[in-house]
This record gives structure tokens, C-alpha cells and sequence, in this order.
């Protein structure tokens, strides 16, 4: 974690905030980060960038490569992926070279989910699953959720440490964690019914007991942001809720027609906002709004059904193996009891 270059920077009394810390470059196309002198930077936030589960092309979801120009084009200076980047990831890289890193002009960070770690296939190609660096007088942190069953142990525990420390000496405005889990959805009774689809851990973690108490002495002097990606079949891309003073969220997109993602403004003055921007063109409520009442208000309804579909229903059945499987299973048992009737009268 570098740490010597930090103590060398204190030891003679420099700020290394404002120093090249900000060039951290992206494992999946080598593009660095940059920011102007302005002080004032953007970037993007979302997760389950492979869309839902039906997508087994290898390929990233359709609503984001569709809006890959506008990622291009933006002013945000990087694009933050919140895991489940790839639906399978020993056979999906390839596919995500060619159509996706090869083309992303804006350097990418993933906080590794569970499709994203199949032996040590990832670690081989993108290198280290949790780190962090500075931008301007921010620190951004990726944490691996996967690694302890969504504890936050060991060497990541004591990165947490290592950046509350930094807090304590140096100006640091904002605190932004970036991570699959919603780690902190157990520790609040108010969320307990909202977030049933996702990843959850086993045997419970430790975000209460360890975690939290750092993010509340870092909250002390700076703001702090938790972003999470695993939402299952939530009823919008985003989710806000504060508490203990830190800030969480949670935004995912799935190839669905509520597919949007999150942007984050960050002022010279270190006061931070946040933007929605529709992949779909659908009309889109201001941030603030995907707040706890509107999910447990939302959660579980369904899109209206379309019943001009229906045929289109009934042929991808037909057509599919397994439902003549079924049939012809069904219909040797009807046959069977039947003869057994017949024979009985």
C-alpha cells in the first residue's frame, strides 16, 4: 500500500494531497486518473455492469455499451464500477476487451462482487482487489467485500486505519468507499426488508462491531461516502439513506428499462453533489427521492404487463427444449395413470 511514501511526505512536513497522488491509473486500459487545476472534478458510479442474469453473451449489458460514447464524451474524470462487472469472469474478458476496455477513454476501478472472482483469474489480470488514492484533497477507497464473506478483516481492516490516520493529519474533505456488499444494510432495522436479493453475508460480518466505528471517527472531520452495487431486483438504480452522519448508496444497473447511473460533483471547496443520468431515456426523480420510503413503497411491484407479447411468450417456449422435456414427461405420467384407471375398472 505504499505506505513509506506517505510517512515520507509527513516526516518533511508536506501535504501529499497536493501532490501526483490523483494519477492512479486504471488496471483494465492503463488510463490514469486527471483532474484540472480548477479543483473541481466528476465522475461516474454503478454496478452490475453485466445486467442481469439471462445475459449470457460474454458481453457487457446493452444499456451500458449503448451509452458508451456519452462515458466517452463526458467531463467525469473516471468511472467507478461497484462489482459484478463480469457475469463470469473466466470466460467473459476476452469479450470485455474488445467491445468495452479497448473503447473506455475514462480510466475504471471495480470493487470485485461474487461473478467477479473465480480462483485467482482476476488478480492475475487487473492485479490488487482493494486500495486506494487521493484526489485533490479526497481519498477514494475499493474494498473487496468478497474476500472475508463481507468482512472487512486484516489488511483491509487496517487500510481503513491507515486512512483514518491520514484524516487525522492531513485536510482531507471527502471519504468515498466503493464496494459490492451492502455491508451496512444489517446494522440499520429500518432497511431489513429492502434489500433481500442480494449478496448477503453467511454468517453475519463485522461493518457494526469494527467497520462502522472507524467511518464514525473519519466522519468527525470529513464527510464520508459508502457506495454499494449488489441491489437485486430493486425498484430503481439508486438508493440513499444517511446515518451516524455517513452517507450511503447503493446504484446497479441490470439491462432493464430503469437502467441509470449515478454521477458525483466534487467542488474546489470539497462540497459534493450528485446527478442521475437515465441509459434509457426514462424520466428520472432527483436523487434524493430513491430515499427509504420510496423503496419499501415500490419494492416488489412490477412493470404493467404487456399482453401483445403473449405470443412472442408462447414461442420462446416452444421453442426452448426444456419445456418439451416437461411436456413429454407430463404427458408419459397422464398416459400411465390413465392406463392404470383403465385397467383398474
Amino acid at each position: 500500500m505504499k505506505n513509506w511514501i506517505f510517512i515520507a511526505f509527513i516526516l518533511f512536513g508536506l501535504n501529499p494531497v497536493a501532490f501526483s497522488f490523483q494519477e492512479r491509473q486504471s488496471a483494465f486500459n492503463n488510463k490514469p486518473v486527471k483532474v484540472d487545476s480548477t479543483g473541481n472534478y466528476s465522475f461516474i458510479v454503478s454496478g452490475h455492469f453485466h445486467g442481469g442474469s439471462t445475459n449470457r453473451t460474454g458481453y457487457p449489458t446493452n444499456t451500458l455499451l449503448a451509452n458508451l460514447d456519452w462515458i466517452n464524451e463526458s467531463d467525469n474524470c473516471m468511472l467507478i464500477s461497484l462489482g459484478d462487472l463480469f457475469l463470469d469472469v473466466s470466460n467473459d474478458i476476452s469479450q470485455y476487451e474488445s467491445s468495452f476496455f479497448s473503447k473506455l477513454k475514462k480510466p475504471m476501478f471495480n470493487a470485485v462482487g461474487n461473478h467477479d472472482l473465480t480462483g485467482d483469474i482476476y488478480q492475475n489480470n487487473f492485479g490488487e482487489t482493494y486500495f486506494y488514492w487521493l484526489i485533490n484533497n479526497d481519498i477514494h477507497i475499493i474494498l473487496d467485500t468478497e474476500l472475508d464473506d463481507g468482512s472487512i478483516k486484516n489488511e483491509q481492516l487496517a487500510m481503513l486505519k491507515e486512512v483514518k490516520e491520514l484524516t487525522q493529519t492531513q485536510n482531507i474533505n471527502n471519504v468515498f468507499i466503493y464496494a459490492h456488499r451492502t455491508l451496512w444494510a444489517k446494522t440499520y432495522s429500518e432497511l431489513d426488508l429492502l434489500f433481500q436479493d442480494n449478496t448477503q453475508s453467511v454468517l453475519g460480518n463485522n461493518f457494526e462491531s469494527d467497520v462502522l466505528p472507524i467511518l464514525k471517527d473519519i466522519e468527525t472531520r470529513s464527510q464520508v461516502y459508502w457506495f454499494s452495487g449488489s441491489i437485486g431486483d430493486a425498484p430503481a438504480s439508486f438508493f440513499q439513506f444517511k446515518s451516524d452522519g455517513i452517507q450511503y448508496i447503493a446504484t446497479a444497473i441490470r439491462g432493464l428499462p430503469r437502467d441509470a447511473v449515478l454521477i458525483v460533483n466534487v467542488n474546489s471547496k470539497g462540497e459534493v453533489n450528485f446527478e442521475t443520468k437515465t441509459f434509457t431515456n426514462q424520466e428520472l426523480m432527483p436523487f434524493e427521492n430513491y430515499n427509504v420510503e420510496y423503496w419499501n413503497e415500490n419494492i416488489g411491484k412490477k412493470e404493467p404487463f404487456n399482453f401483445r407479447l403473449i405470443p412472442l411468450y408462447v414461442k420462446q417456449n416452444l421453442l426452448r427444449p426444456a419445456f418439451w422435456y416437461g411436456f413429454s414427461i407430463m404427458l408419459i405420467i397422464s398416459l400411465v395413470f390413465y392406463w392404470r384407471k383403465r385397467k383398474k375398472t
